[in-house]
């Protein structure tokens, strides 16, 4: 006989699964030492700090459409646990979650220590994480533990991804598999085997003669890009039928904004051109978001008004479609093999009843110019302290296309997203879910270890970096040289900027030099003050073998109100 802490990690082998995010602690230690004596088929990255791993985990998921593992013990995988849960949750990426109920092998009824089965005098872990996810397994036996391991894989892959769960009770996460109790562990491999969904051909016919017949069709890129990844075929389309492409927040960087089509981010904060666009155009085709208010102005039908405009809807969840808006059709799938449908119906017409696409790209290039595309005086700003908008400037100067960038909650990501135009594509990632403060920072280590040959910068106001400052010393112990840019203004701006009616002097931080911090736990850091100090700093830490700091004084006066967008 096996015991279920071993069986445990084969099922994640066999269903190659590369990486595992956190610490151990309570039942799940078992787990953490079967894994630690397989190193060579998957790796236990160790961690401060659970919500540090919960963010590394959701952002293993979005770059890879894998699921990585958070596991911790159940208390603290139910609370801080929960920030990248939440976030994986509602930005569609694979997470899978192994957490224990800390029952001490004891009546759980009796309300000890750290329980957490739902009983008297306990908290209900189970029921914490079926808020806050896409599936939860609650094993009370060792084979129930396999069994809900190998299911929570195929939950969280399968159709619209997301974090799935088994809280095990402490016997069931180690006890012995026992073949007589009749209870049979198959492999895991034929659960995880799905087909993916793509429209009948019919609908794709009617999107494209939607499409081909507006005289402005203009495209919506969302996060369904990322979660499919299915750049090249977004691009391919747009280019054949000379579609402008607007993106939104969680969309950046799903079309380089250095393309001739695109237009920026769309929304509150994002490019005037995008909206004043969007709002222009006959046929929008919205590929991979459910035109959510924080995207749409708050659902302003100065920008979207599907009484004046054809929305056809791109989504792999039937609900999502027409969720916000009436539309006029849906195609239903896995974006990317839609994607590559419309394409296939193009291709079968061989230039029949396509528009020419010349005239459409040369008078949107015209319009970019007079509409300041990109463009704000602030960006070359010599003023000290340094304005956020010079340091994005720099930022965008020093980086590749094949850089990949993570934001934070706060003004430091709209001042990103707003004025950072995205060289490559998959290459900005942000928090969108629930827009938590620290996330960027522990998500930066993720797409390291991802792709540890390309440059990997973290952007944080200093509010989140202080809060997620346990990242440091674990990408000294892995070896992850990521770039760690501080725009530290010593305060909450977002707060300031949208609630004036709260005092200054509660909004502000203690100054903190974030270069001593980070020596103490090993890195290598720089402190820009002045603006001219800002491009060689950011070109010494892209380029560092190490993990660097760059703190960089802005100032304080600079309100997120200015790129506030009104149509």
């Amino acid at each position: 006989m096996t015991r279920a802490n071993e069986q445990i990690c084969d099922v994640l082998i066999e269903a190659g699964i590369e990486y595992v995010f956190g610490m151990p602690g309570g039942g799940v230690s078992a787990i953490w030492t079967a894994l630690t004596s397989r190193q060579a088929k998957i790796r236990t990255i160790l961690v401060r700090h659970e919500q540090a791993a919960s963010c590394m985990a959701d952002m293993y998921g979005r770059l890879t459409g894998k699921p990585a593992v958070l596991i911790g013990q159940g208390p603290f995988i139910g609370s801080i646990g929960t920030f990248g849960i939440l976030e994986s949750f509602l930005s569609y990426s694979p997470m899978l979650v192994l957490t224990d109920t800390s029952d001490a092998n004891i009546f759980s009824q009796h309300g000890n220590y750290q329980c957490g089965t739902g009983e008297h005098g306990s908290y209900n872990l189970p029921g914490i994480l079926r808020a806050a996810s896409k599936y939860v397994s609650y094993a009370v036996t060792p084979e129930e533990a396999v069994q809900g391991v190998q299911l929570a894989i195929k939950h969280a892959t399968s159709g619209q991804p997301g974090p799935a769960c088994v809280v095990m009770r402490n016997a069931a996460a180690s006890g012995e598999i026992n073949p007589e109790r009749g209870q049979k562990i198959y492999p895991t491999e034929k659960y995880l085997r799905t087909s993916l969904t793509i429209p009948p051909k019919p609908d794709i016919e009617k999107a494209l003669e939607l499409l081909t017949k507006a005289k402005y069709p203009v495209l919506i890129a969302g996060n369904g890009v990322h979660v499919s990844r299915a750049y090249t075929e977004l691009r391919q389309l747009a280019e054949l039928l000379g579609m402008p492409v607007a993106t939104t927040y969680k969309g950046k960087s799903t079309f380089p904004e250095i393309h001739p089509l695109a237009i920026g981010m769309m929304g509150s904060y994002g490019q005037k051109l995008a909206n004043n666009v969007i709002a222009d155009a006959d046929v929008l085709l919205v590929a991979g978001s459910g035109l959510s208010p924080d995207n749409t102005m708050n659902e302003s039908t100065k920008l979207i008004d599907p009484s004046r405009q054809t929305i056809i809807q791109l989504d792999i969840d039937p609900r999502n479609a027409g969720w916000t808006y009436p539309i006029e059709m849906a195609l239903i799938g896995d974006l990317k093999p839609v994607l590559q449908g419309l394409l296939e119906a193009i291709k079968e017409r061989d230039g029949k009843g396509l528009l020419p696409t010349e005239k459409r790209t040369e008078a949107l290039s015209k319009r970019k110019q007079a509409e300041d595309f990109f463009q704000a005086p602030e960006l070359y700003s010599n003023t000290s302290p340094i304005l956020p908008q010079r340091l994005v400037h720099e930022l965008h100067e020093v980086v590749t296309p094949s850089t990949i960038l993570t934001l934070d909650a706060g003004n430091n990501r709209l001042w990103m997203s707003h004025f950072f135009r995205s060289k490559g594509a998959g290459t900005v990632f942000g928090p969108g879910g629930i827009g938590g403060m620290g996330w960027g920072v522990a998500a930066a280590l993720a797409a390291k270890l991802v792709y540890p040959e390309r440059p990997v910068v973290s952007v944080a106001g200093d509010g989140g970096f202080a809060m997620m400052l346990n990242v440091l010393p674990t990408a000294v112990q892995y070896r992850l040289p990521v770039t760690f840019v501080v725009m530290n203004n010593s305060g909450l701006g977002m707060v300031r900027d949208l609630h004036p009616e709260t005092r200054p002097d509660s909004l502000t931080f203690t100054a903190t030099d974030y270069v001593k911090v980070a020596s103490g736990f090993g890195c290598r850091g720089v402190r820009v003050e002045k603006p001219e100090e800002l491009a060689p700093a950011l070109k010494e830490a892209v380029n560092a073998k190490e993990p660097m700091v760059v703190d960089v004084v802005i100032s304080n006066e600079e309100s997120i109100l200015k790129i506030q967008q009104a149509l």
